[in-house]
C-alpha cells in the first residue's frame, strides 16, 4: 500500500514551484550575464530549485535605480556600484564574481588611436555616470601619470554591445569602455582594435559581484544560498568546459565562435573560484571609488558586504 501511495504523490500530485529569483545586470557583458547564462543553459539553477527571471540594464546607475525600486532580488554589477550603496540603496555586497578586471578595455575604430596617450582630450563612451566603466575612464589619467588637466571626455551610451558598437563606428565617441568582447569583435571585423586593457593598470579592483536587496536577505536567506550555490557551480562548470562555454556565449551575444573561444581563454584567470573578496580588494575597489570623484571619501565597504551566503561562508 505505501508504494502504491507514493506512485500516487509522484504523478499525481503538482510539483512544488521552483522559488523565483529576480536578477538584474548592469550590461549586456559576460562578466555580468555569464554565470547566469551557462547556469540557465545546463540547468544548474533549475537543480537548486530556482525560477530565474533575468533582465538587463543600460548601466549601473539604472541596475540600482532598479534595486531600490524593489524590481530586482539580486544584481550583478561593478565594484565601483559600492557608492550605490553607501548613498543608501538598500543592498550589501555578497559574492566576488569577477575579481580582477581582465575582461575590461578601451576600443577604438580610429586607427590614429593606437595607445592610451591618444585618448586625451576625447569623447570616450562609458555605460552610465558612476559606473565601472566611467570610472575605469576617469582614473586612465591617474593610471599613465597624465599632467594636471589632461583627461578624457566620458559620454553615457548605454550597455549593450550593439549601442556601444554604433556609438564608436558612426562616431558619436572616438573610444569607448567596455567589454573585451566588444574590442575582439571588432578586431576580427577590421573595424576597430583594443586600445588599453584594464589589466595592465589595475589589480585587486573587482569587476563584478553580486549584489543582494537588504529586504531578499531577511525574507528568504536560504534561497540566496542556493542561488549563490548555483553562481558558484555555473562558474566551475565554465573553467572546466571553455569550448561549450564559447559555444553558448557565440550564441547568447551573437558572436562568432573565434572571438567567444578568444574570450573565455583571455579571461579564464580573472573568474573567483570561491566567491570571496578579499580585503585588500575591498580596499582597492574603495580608493578607486574615492579616486574616480564618485564619492569624497574613502568609504568602508566592510559593512555593506555580507559573504557568508555563498558556498565558501563566512
Amino acid at each position: 500500500m505505501r508504494w502504491l501511495i507514493a506512485l500516487f504523490a509522484t504523478f499525481c500530485l503538482p510539483a512544488l514551484a521552483a522559488d523565483p529569483v529576480r536578477v538584474g545586470f548592469a550590461a549586456q557583458a559576460f562578466i555580468f550575464t555569464g554565470a547566469v547564462d551557462v547556469g540557465l543553459e545546463n540547468g544548474i539553477f533549475a537543480r537548486f530549485g530556482l525560477d530565474i527571471q533575468p533582465t538587463t540594464y543600460g548601466g549601473g546607475a539604472k541596475l540600482h535605480g532598479a534595486m531600490i525600486a524593489g524590481a530586482e532580488d539580486v544584481a550583478f554589477g561593478g565594484g565601483s556600484d559600492y557608492a550605490f550603496l553607501v548613498k543608501g540603496s538598500p543592498e550589501r555586497g555578497v559574492y566576488g564574481v569577477v575579481n580582477e578586471p581582465f575582461s575590461v578595455v578601451i576600443s577604438a575604430a580610429d586607427p590614429a588611436i593606437r595607445t592610451a596617450e591618444d585618448l586625451k582630450g576625447r569623447r570616450v563612451g562609458v555605460t552610465t555616470t558612476g559606473s565601472y566603466t566611467y570610472w575605469f575612464a576617469m582614473e586612465l589619467p591617474h593610471f599613465r601619470k597624465w599632467a594636471a588637466g589632461e583627461k578624457v571626455n566620458p559620454v553615457s551610451i548605454g550597455g549593450s554591445l550593439s549601442g556601444q558598437t554604433a556609438a564608436l563606428l558612426s562616431g558619436q565617441v572616438d573610444a569607448t569602455v567596455g567589454d573585451l568582447v566588444l574590442g575582439l569583435s571588432l578586431q576580427e571585423q577590421g573595424r576597430g582594435h583594443v586600445v588599453v586593457n584594464a589589466a595592465e593598470m589595475v589589480k585587486d579592483v573587482i569587476s563584478s559581484l553580486v549584489f543582494a536587496h537588504t529586504d531578499f536577505i531577511a525574507a528568504h536567506p536560504d534561497v540566496l544560498r542556493r542561488f549563490l550555490a548555483g553562481v558558484h557551480d555555473a562558474i566551475a562548470f565554465m573553467l572546466a568546459h571553455p569550448d561549450q562555454t564559447a559555444r553558448l556565449t557565440a550564441r547568447v551575444n551573437g558572436l562568432s565562435e573565434s572571438v567567444a573561444t578568444r574570450y573565455i581563454a583571455m579571461t579564464e584567470a580573472g573568474w573567483s573560484r570561491d566567491g570571496r573578496m578579499s580585503q585588500a580588494q575591498l580596499r582597492a575597489t574603495a580608493e578607486a571609488i574615492e579616486q574616480a570623484g564618485l564619492l569624497d571619501s574613502v568609504p568602508d565597504l566592510a559593512p555593506l558586504t555580507m559573504q557568508g551566503f555563498g558556498p565558501a561562508g563566512p
